[in-house]
């Protein structure tokens, strides 16, 4: 029910991303260049893309939070697009740090591979 995803980097062992809100958007575009990547808006980007050979029927919709580093999606159905999204993001802007996922409503932080491949990393998000 209205629950919501969120993707950083583990900053119990590293600082925050260090890369920018265009950074994202032009991650996004090179992967998708019919993706729509909003103006920050309240410190937020909204992204839209349409992530071919994945089994939602639904494009990938997912935020930024420019501020806290965070992506966030809605729990709706499948949650493989989008994270195919923020792993194609995050392979091109910082492959090398440690990335936790956690529920909104239970700050339980769990840990997410970057290093064995797309498949992998979605295996590790069972929600």
């Amino acid at each position: 029910m209205g629950s919501s995803f969120n993707i950083s980097a583990d900053r119990e062992h590293v600082g925050p991303w260090a890369f920018t809100g265009e950074q994202v958007r032009e991650s996004v575009v090179r992967h998708w260049p019919d993706a729509t990547v909003s103006d920050a808006f309240e410190n937020f980007l909204e992204i839209v893309a349409d992530v071919e050979a994945v089994e939602s029927a639904r494009p990938a919709e997912l935020s930024y939070n420019l501020r806290h580093g965070v992506f966030s999606f809605e729990d709706r159905g499948s949650p493989v697009a989008p994270l195919t999204v923020v792993y194609r993001v995050l392979r091109d802007l910082a492959p090398t740090v440690p990335v936790v996922w956690w529920i909104d409503y239970d700050a339980d932080l769990q840990p997410l591979d970057l290093t064995r491949g797309l498949d992998a990393f979605i295996a590790g998000f069972p929600a």
